[in-house]
């Protein structure tokens, strides 16, 4: 009788427990589901595990100028979303465009930031001044996804560092769009440019609008610089292992001829080639197309015009691609003392959330997912009727090495040969002598 008696108890016991784990998983007369292995994960990302709990404080310093990352985006982006996912984890800036803080007088000084911020081809001044870090391991060891970014991004920082691995992310990328001037369009009955139009099919639209009239001379198209129309085919700008200009090909030649096309509409002679100058024109109302990057956008705000904008021009020998990869890229340096923390850094920039707010606020994201995309420019009342997610439509080319810190710099040596062209000389001409400035650049480059 005893026994049964336990043995009752006990059954009573384990049924109670039971009622009382049920219950505690059901709320509002639904039934808990288990969490998934993505909802595991995340949560697992969200939440610092015992380990990062128990570190000690650590300040990440990151060398970026204020003309890249601004004092607002580097609270927002940074400082703040680290704080909260890390809060032993610190970030602070010196700004290397300061007078005594570049970074080639921070390693002078033996100041090495932890992280450095700037463009693809400076890359190869960290390899100068050997702060380069090879960060596969630490990509590796926080198990980063980079199949998250685009390729073109893993293979343009590559080509950028002349190596075979990485030394930088990307944090986000400048691209390229064509806007217009809705009230030209309307004053002249012609309809509205609209997305992945080529080249030829703006140039058309350009020659329609092109005239005087009232003595004012209303222009159709600013192309910018052919520096860009090379970006976008990803020319090649020298031979690697020869270390020689290779400006004298049949591309190039077509490029030229393209990019003249589009200064020369009718019989009108271009007077301005600069995206100063065209911006001017476009806010007067004298201009009705021009092509410009995410930064024209807040520049736009301060003019009271109707415009809206269009996916960048394609060129059909580079179908679906708009200009050439162009990110803001941050390294870890080799002489950092945190770099596991840097890198955690890097990881929360490259989280969906901040990443998605960046977007928001009309920096344009570095990762594949299209809903991140979908919210460019959502946090601006002012675009929410323009077609601003233009900028996120075409893919983006790899870049093309210039292997050299070369002055001038090969894009400003080309942009030289164009307008002596615009002026007057024959391509073929301006081709093959700035094919020689730029071998006898490279040259004086070596000795250094």
């Amino acid at each position: 009788m005893k026994k049964q008696n336990a043995f009752i108890t006990a059954f009573l016991v384990f049924a109670l427990l039971a009622f009382m784990l049920t219950a505690c998983s059901e709320k509002d007369g639904k039934t808990a589901t288990p969490a998934t292995a993505d909802d595991q994960k995340e949560q697992a990302a969200r939440e610092p595990n015992d380990q990062q709990k128990e570190e000690s404080p650590v300040t990440v310093v990151i060398g970026a100028g204020v003309d890249s990352i601004t004092e607002e985006e580097f609270q927002r982006y940074l400082v703040e979303p680290v704080r909260e996912r890390y809060p032993y984890i610190t970030v602070e800036r010196v700004n290397i465009r300061d007078e005594g803080k570049s970074l080639n007088e921070l390693v002078v000084a033996n100041e090495i930031p932890d992280i450095v911020a700037d463009y693809p081809l400076t890359l190869t001044n960290l390899t100068r001044l050997d702060v380069d870090y090879n960060m596969e391991e630490l990509i590796k060891a926080h198990q980063f996804d980079l199949d998250r970014l685009p390729q073109e991004y893993v293979d343009s920082l590559k080509i950028a560092s002349d190596l075979d691995h990485l030394i930088g992310l990307p944090m986000y990328n400048n691209n390229f769009a064509l806007f217009y001037n809705k009230e030209l369009f309307d004053r002249f009955g012609i309809e509205y440019p609209q997305d992945f139009m080529t080249w030829e099919d703006v140039r058309a639209l350009a020659v329609r609008i092109t005239r005087e009239e009232d003595g004012v001379q209303y222009r159709g198209l600013f192309a910018d610089n052919v520096f860009r129309g090379a970006y976008q085919l990803g020319l090649p700008w020298i031979d690697p292992v020869n270390d020689r200009a290779v400006f004298q090909t049949d591309a190039w030649r077509q490029l030229f001829d393209l990019w003249h096309s589009l200064y020369y509409i009718g019989e009108v002679d271009p007077t301005y080639t600069s995206e100063g100058i065209a911006m001017q024109q476009f806010t007067k109302g004298e201009l009705a197309m021009f092509t410009g990057y995410t930064g024209t956008l807040q520049n736009l705000l301060n003019y009271d015009i109707d415009w809206d904008l269009v996916t960048y021009p394609i060129n059909p020998l580079a179908p679906d691609t708009g200009q050439r990869v162009d990110s803001l890229v941050l390294s870890i340096t080799k002489q950092s003392q945190n770099k596991d923390a840097a890198f955690r850094v890097l990881e929360v920039i490259l989280s969906n959330e901040v990443q998605t707010e960046m977007s928001r606020n009309l920096r344009i994201s570095v990762l594949k997912d299209d809903a991140v995309h979908q919210a460019f420019g959502s946090a601006t009342p002012e675009f929410q009727q323009k077609n601003v997610v233009a900028f996120t439509k075409l893919k983006l080319a790899v870049l093309q090495p210039f292997k050299y810190e070369l002055s001038p710099n090969p894009a400003v040596m080309i942009n030289q040969a164009f307008n002596e062209v615009l002026g007057g000389k024959d391509i073929n001409t301006a081709l093959r002598e700035v094919d020689e400035r730029m071998n006898q650049a490279i040259q004086e480059a070596k000795k250094r």
